[in-house]
């Protein structure tokens, strides 16, 4: 990362080592969408920061919506790749919640070996909006439980 970072981070158990090892060009692909973001973060933005950063992952040929598993077709993450989950989280804290039994389900089947998720750096001003901070002291209280690495990307402004 060079001076002019977008993002603040927190690797949970090892995920971006784990991306570095064993899915070089997904992390590359990771790095580059967020560095390609031009878009002001926080609310009542259109198109929404959500939107433009699924519309640049999937240029890259991510598939979106998938269904965690077949069995639970109701049950999708925003992207996805290989083994590789990517959850973004620009709207409300509450759902992080949701995204991290996501990503245990499908880690414990097997169905991914790492996830990443998408959220806010703490200098992102806004009320109520899902804050890098948060989301790692979530993992860090949920840590004998969550198995599954995970690397959190805050965005910065």
């Amino acid at each position: 990362m060079g001076a002019m970072a977008k993002y603040n981070e927190y690797d949970f158990k090892f995920a971006k080592t784990i991306l570095r090892e064993h899915f070089p060009n997904l992390l590359r692909e990771i790095e580059e969408t967020i560095a390609e973001l031009d878009s002001p973060l926080g609310r009542g933005v259109r198109p929404t920061p959500s939107q433009v950063l699924e519309q640049s992952f999937e240029r890259k040929a991510w598939q979106r919506q998938q269904p965690v598993t077949p069995n639970h077709p109701h049950l999708r993450f925003d992207l996805k790749k290989h083994k590789v989950a990517v959850e973004i989280q620009l709207s409300d804290p509450a759902d992080c919640y949701n995204d991290f039994l996501k990503f245990l389900l499908a880690y414990n089947l097997e169905v991914i070996d790492v996830a990443v998720e998408i959220v806010y750096d703490d200098s992102v001003k806004g009320r109520n909006l899902p804050h890098l901070s948060k989301v790692q002291r979530d993992l860090e209280v949920y840590r004998r439980i969550i198995p599954c690495p995970i690397w959190v990307i805050g965005l910065k402004p």
